[in-house]
């Protein structure tokens, strides 16, 4: 299942969208909560998106070895503390 937002022009798209739902082809939802990279629930805008991209190209990066050496330190850790 995939959830889409589209804009309809006309009622003649209306009814092809309504012949759908009553064919139980689709399901016409008022007021979707759509998932998105920003947080569940919330839109985000193009602007945002862009910011979001240009920040994260000049973030601070680490190597996938070296965040699996942090992971397995923090997990040998709390495996301690669990015990």
């Amino acid at each position: 299942m995939r959830t889409i937002k589209v804009e309809v022009k006309n009622d003649n798209a209306m009814k092809l969208l309504h012949d759908l739902e009553i064919n139980k082809m689709i399901s016409i939802v008022k007021e979707a909560v759509m998932d998105s990279a920003a947080l569940p629930g919330h839109e985000m805008s193009l602007l945002y998106f862009k910011q979001w991209i240009h920040n994260t190209e000049n973030d601070t990066m680490i190597s996938l070895t070296e965040a699996k050496s942090k992971w397995e330190q923090k997990k040998k850790q709390l495996q301690n503390l669990t015990k």
